[in-house]
This record gives C-alpha cells, sequence and structure tokens, in this order.
C-alpha cells in the first residue's frame, strides 16, 4: 500500500507584473481587484507543478532532480502540507518530518534543548519518548556544548546538524530531505548519508531532493526527473539520471566563461564521442580481453570547435552497477592542449585489472575544470573480461615478489642462502 498518492496535482502563483510605487497606487489597485477591473495585462500565472501524479510505497527511498526552477522543493513542500495545492490532491498516511531550509521549524528564541522538545511535541511525541532519545540526538549533532544556547545564535552549520539529528531520530513515517545537506562539512555530510541508509534498512520512506547524481544513485529505489513543473521521466534511478544529463546537463555545457553562441555540431554539441573500441596486445579489436593482459582502448571523437584543455575518462561498471576503476587523462602525465576537428585518443594499460565478468561502460569528453561535460555516453560499451591471471577479490594489482636475505644482528643483509633453518 503506498504512503503518498498525489494525484494530478497542480500549483501555481499568480505573479504582479506593475509593482504599486505608493499607498494610494496599491489602494487604488486594490479597488480595482474589488471592482473586477483589473487589466489582465498586470497579472501572470506562474505554474510550479503542472498535473503531476504519483505514489510513494512504504518504506521507499525516492528522489527528486532536475533543474533548478523544476518543482523539486514545491513537491516536498506540499507533502510536508507547508503549503497546499491550486489544484489536484495529496495523501500521505502518516507522520512526516522535513529538513527543507536551514532552522526550518525552529523558534531562534529558544535553545537547541528547547528546540529538540518543540519539534517533537509538533511531531506527536510524548516528552518522555523525546527524553529518551534526546543524548543521542545531541551527539549526533555534536553540539553537547552549545545545546542551551539559542538557537539564534547558531551558525548555518550548526542549523542544519542539529535539524537533521532530531529529523531523523524521531521516526517519523515519511522523512522529507532537501538540498540542505550541502550546507553541512563534509564528514557531517557523510554522517548524514549513512543515517539515512541505515533509516532505508529500517523500513523508513524517505523523499530526497538532491543535486549529488551520486548519493541519489545511491540512496534512492526510483528517481522522478522534474522540468517546468512536469515529471519528465521516473524509474531506476541509473536509467532517469542518464536522461538528466543528456536533456539538462549536456545541453547546457560548455567551456567556462564561454557565451554559448558557437555554432556546435548537428546535434547541439560542441564535441561529441562517436565510438569506443578496445584492442589487445596485437592491435586487433576484441570483445573480451583476460584479467592481466594488455589492453588498449581507442576513444574516437569529433570536435566541432577548438575544445581547450579536453579530458577524457572510461568508467567501468560491473553488472550490479558498481564502478571498478576509472581511466582518466587527468590522472596521467601526458597533457592533451587542445581538440579541433575529428581524432583519436589511445589508452594503453599494461596489465588490465579487472577480474572476469562482464564491465558496462561510460565515456565521457569534457573541459578541465568544467562542471558539465560535452558528451557523456552512460553504460553504451561492453567489455567482457576473460579469466587469465588469477587472482582473488575485486581487483588485480600488477605486482612483483622477490626473496631477499635475512639481516645479521647489525641490521646488514647476510650473504648466505635465503632457506636456511630459522633458530
Amino acid at each position: 500500500m503506498s504512503i503518498i498518492t498525489v494525484d494530478r496535482v497542480s500549483k501555481h502563483y499568480r505573479l504582479s507584473r506593475l509593482g504599486a510605487k505608493s499607498f494610494r497606487e496599491e489602494f487604488a489597485r486594490w479597488g480595482e481587484r474589488l471592482l473586477a477591473r483589473q487589466d489582465s495585462r498586470g497579472k501572470e500565472e506562474f505554474f510550479a507543478l503542472r498535473e503531476v501524479s504519483f505514489e510513494i510505497g512504504r518504506g521507499e527511498t525516492v528522489g527528486f532532480i532536475g533543474p533548478n526552477g523544476s518543482g523539486k522543493s514545491t513537491i516536498l513542500k506540499l507533502m510536508a502540507r507547508i503549503i497546499y495545492p491550486t489544484r489536484g490532491r495529496i495523501t500521505v498516511r502518516g507522520s512526516v518530518a522535513s529538513l527543507i531550509e536551514v532552522g526550518a521549524g525552529f523558534h531562534p528564541e529558544l535553545t537547541g534543548r528547547e528546540n529538540i522538545f518543540l519539534y517533537g511535541s509538533i511531531m506527536g511525541m510524548k516528552q518522555a519518548d523525546v527524553r529518551a532519545k534526546f543524548d543521542r540526538i545531541v551527539e549526533f549533532a555534536e553540539l553537547e556544548r552549545f545545546i542551551d544556547t539559542p538557537v539564534k545564535r547558531y551558525s548555518s552549520g550548526m542549523y542544519v546538524r542539529l535539524g537533521f539529528a532530531v529529523a531523523a531520530h524521531i521516526n517519523p513515517h515519511v522523512l522529507l530531505v532537501d538540498e540542505v545537506l550541502a550546507v553541512g562539512d563534509a564528514a557531517f555530510q557523510s554522517k548524514c548519508h549513512h543515517r539515512i541508509e541505515e533509516l532505508r534498512r529500517n523500513g523508513m520512506t524517505i523523499v530526497f531532493v538532491s543535486h549529488d547524481m551520486s548519493a541519489v544513485e545511491r540512496l534512492c529505489n526510483r528517481v522522478f526527473f522534474l522540468s517546468q513543473g512536469e515529471i519528465r521521466a521516473s524509474g531506476d534511478p541509473h536509467d532517469v539520471i542518464g536522461e538528466y544529463y543528456q536533456t539538462v546537463v549536456f545541453s547546457q555545457s560548455g567551456e567556462p566563461g564561454g557565451d554559448g553562441r558557437v555554432a556546435p555540431g548537428g546535434n547541439g554539441r560542441a564535441a561529441e564521442i562517436l565510438g569506443v573500441r578496445f584492442l589487445d596486445r596485437d592491435g586487433v579489436e576484441v570483445d573480451s580481453i583476460p584479467t592481466g593482459e594488455p589492453m588498449i582502448a581507442r576513444i574516437e571523437y569529433c570536435a566541432h570547435r577548438r575544445i581547450e584543455a579536453p579530458v577524457f575518462e572510461l568508467l567501468f561498471y560491473s553488472a550490479d552497477d558498481r564502478l571498478h576503476c576509472q581511466y582518466s587523462t587527468v590522472a596521467g602525465s601526458e597533457h592533451i592542449p587542445f581538440l579541433q576537428g575529428r581524432g583519436i585518443v589511445e589508452i594503453e594499460c599494461d596489465e588490465l585489472g579487472l577480474t572476469p565478468g562482464v564491465f558496462k561502460i561510460d565515456a565521457s569528453l569534457a573541459s578541465r575544470g568544467a562542471m558539465a561535460a560535452y558528451d557523456w555516453k552512460p553504460r553504451q560499451y561492453l567489455l567482457k573480461v576473460a579469466p587469465g591471471k588469477r587472482v582473488r577479490g575485486l581487483f588485480y594489482a600488477p605486482h612483483r615478489w622477490r626473496l631477499l636475505p635475512a639481516p645479521d644482528a647489525q641490521g646488514r643483509a647476510e650473504d648466505q642462502a635465503p632457506d636456511r633453518d630459522c633458530i
């Protein structure tokens, strides 16, 4: 049974193009609205959401992705009943805890201790239950020294630590988490992600909004891609994230500081990957290479205009979508100054470290320091890794063994056979 049902929900706002400059003008405009004589050209409706429908099952972790202004935060605010739909209906069967904005739900004049009990009461918890979890909440937030300080004196990081700690420990039926987690430092973000994974394993329903695609793919069972207030795609996280990149990220990609007006290729990209081929030690194209054998990968590209400081990458994923290794021109000593026209870049590996299996491969082309790639081919190439050198574990690492003579009492190597008896 679903715990959240969103049925044909729309949310729109009325935007005014003409602003009143004085009380007299505002009073006159109010009179015109009262008499229904307002000029229709002075107003405009903006749809934050338009006819959105979906269901979320109990225990699911669902992510919402999309560009800024696509309606992601509006969805969470509707579920949290902070705002209400213009049309349609939202049904949430259970208690909801939300972490949508830093400090949302806290009273600035109250201390951290008082706000913990206040938020717990709002969620319908008894004071005895809040008191039983109080120490765990404070320890998670790492605010033992400041728990009796008014929260108006907290930094934004302290706000979010306390807010998430409370929301994640009062055990609601549904937890709503917005991009607010990005406010914390790296250590706290990691802590939050571990807590979300723990809550998910315990069966809590989590609705997650983030621009961190790796976190969305790792945490979520299902993902919705929102664009201009509508659901563009939904389903498997990897597939939906791939469509988001192709639709939003790559269509807006370009060099940092570029004006984006240079005419690219016919598909709208300034540069693209045309194909990836794998070759063996003899330069013969193959679809299978044994573990520990040499591998050559050739990436064919076409730069429709001059691309400065290009970066090529290949990422190898196992059948269960775990990233096993990455080849990147950034990690090597070679530097490609620019690309122009059509060509091939070659990666040579003396000993392939992947263990036997079938690997799906991402190929990407970007500029060094750019936020988005010119082209990205997610899971579009395959490489079969056959049994070769014997290895246990996830990866074969080339290595050599040497047997050295034992040192004497002064730590110097003795010139005698290494297989002598031990005393």
